[in-house]
């Protein structure tokens, strides 16, 4: 038989997107009895390609929906992952803790996992900070207050822009790493409680809603006052030809993958490398007690955090759909074989994507036989995800609300984008949000 799989890692580079076609081929030969129509989607059209092929009663049998595919499962157009899990040996068990939150809805299954994950990092230029007087940057760079300090003096004395905003809305993953970094231990700073009737903390009279307002308002006042005008509209993409001429000094959104730098120039430096290299990839910087004070945004004064980040995890998760049941089962099998197969997992996480691997194991086994080739810029980022633990998770999938995508993109970052645009004071931003949340909730919950 032939199942289709829509994929939009198969569409990010053409590297990628040939080594998921020879996998697929791989596949077809180990399975015996199955061949793939791979569908490569970029990100952007797969919730336009899902929805029209699955509202018309023709669905993929497997496809990476993120969080569409939680919207289709509340819907009844995916089924309960659970009775595949349960005839796999090592599964959920071996899933990364980012990947067992992700695939779960109120206690079951609606995915199968995510073949990989990113995280959000801080990503510097290594001349603009070494000319700013950055002699040690992960001692240097922290902390929130010198971070500002030294983007400051950039702003002051470098034709460079500081710091500049992935500001559109679906790129502002960036602030959820941000916000994280208010807090200790995984604190979730937008909703908690019960899944059915949540507390929303952001805009709100609960106790952290400052922190998480003013992480907020301080994403805005950065954006405003550092980045370029182009910022409420700039794109993630757009960011490693910019630093790597020298035209933006640093950024919220830097993610394991190198070969996205390599693309833009093939002999790029990673690391500090004693101050020569190119650009660096370090932890967000952690909210210190003086920074509110310094910055002026008050619900922040004598507030202190952790190093934290956003996991992708929630966005690429892999569903399998209401198809025959043959057809069901051969789909699953693919999807273990993306997670469980070293011949397509290392290559495709170590040499042709460098990223966190689904499994546990296979991130074991993607250090071991790739840790000495991968670059300090992806290392630097697993490195992260491992020493901060619950700091790097992935917003949203706590929530078990049925309107997560709508909050996460909707009501957080397009009210957000429209303040960096300067359509909203940062003043207005967290009611805003709070308004917007309040309104998603009660109408999924019709």
């Amino acid at each position: 038989m032939t199942v289709n799989f829509v994929s939009g890692m198969a569409a990010e580079n053409s590297d990628i997107r040939s080594h998921y076609q020879k996998s697929m081929k791989d596949f077809a030969k180990k399975n015996g009895k199955v061949n793939v129509n791979l569908q490569a989607v970029s990100y952007g059209d797969i919730k336009t390609k899902l929805s029209s092929t699955v509202n018309a009663g023709n669905p993929p049998a497997i496809a990476e929906g993120g969080a569409l595919g939680l919207k289709f499962y509340n819907q009844g157009k995916v089924p309960n992952h659970k009775p595949f899990f349960d005839k796999t040996d090592s599964l959920p068990d071996d899933l990364t803790s980012a990947n067992k939150n992700s695939a779960k809805f109120r206690g079951k299954y609606w995915s199968g996992g995510a073949q990989r994950h990113t995280s959000s990092n801080l990503g510097i230029n290594v001349q603009a900070f070494k000319k700013a007087g950055v002699t040690n940057p992960q001692k240097d760079l922290a902390t929130w207050s010198q971070f500002y300090d030294y983007i400051e003096k950039i702003d002051k004395n470098q034709d460079i822009t500081a710091w500049e905003e992935t500001g559109v809305y679906n790129d502002l993953e960036s602030y959820w790493g941000e916000a994280r970094t208010a807090y200790t231990g995984g604190t979730d700073p937008w909703l908690r409680g019960n899944p059915k009737d949540p507390t929303i903390v952001v805009g709100s009279d609960h106790k952290d809603a400052p922190k998480t307002d003013g992480m907020i308002k301080n994403c805005i006042k950065l954006a405003r006052k550092f980045s370029s005008n182009k910022s409420a509209s700039r794109g993630d993409e757009e960011i490693p030809s910019l630093m790597l001429t020298n035209r933006v000094a640093s950024f919220m959104y830097a993610t394991p993958t190198a070969n996205r730098w390599r693309q833009v120039k093939s002999d790029v430096k990673f690391g500090w490398r004693g101050g020569n290299g190119d650009i660096m990839l370090l932890p967000n910087p952690k909210l210190d007690p003086e920074y509110g004070a310094k910055v002026g945004i008050p619900e922040l004064e004598g507030v202190s955090g952790e190093h934290g980040g956003h996991v992708w995890s929630l966005e690429q998760q892999t569903s399998i759909f209401d198809v025959s049941k043959k057809k069901q089962q051969a789909a699953w099998d693919l999807n273990v074989y993306m997670l469980t197969d070293k011949d397509f997992a290392l290559p495709a996480w170590g040499k042709y994507y460098e990223a966190i691997p689904g499994t546990t194991s296979m991130g074991k086994k993607l250090l071991k036989n790739y840790g000495d080739k991968l670059p300090s810029w992806t290392t630097n980022a697993i490195d992260n995800v491992n020493k901060y633990g619950s700091q790097y998770a992935t917003t949203g999938a706590s929530w078990d609300v049925k309107g997560t995508s709508d909050i996460r993109w909707n009501n957080i970052n397009k009210t957000i984008s429209s303040s960096i645009a300067g359509q909203l004071s940062p003043q207005e931003v967290p009611k805003k949000i709070n308004q917007n949340i309040k309104k998603t909730l009660k109408e999924q919950n019709k």
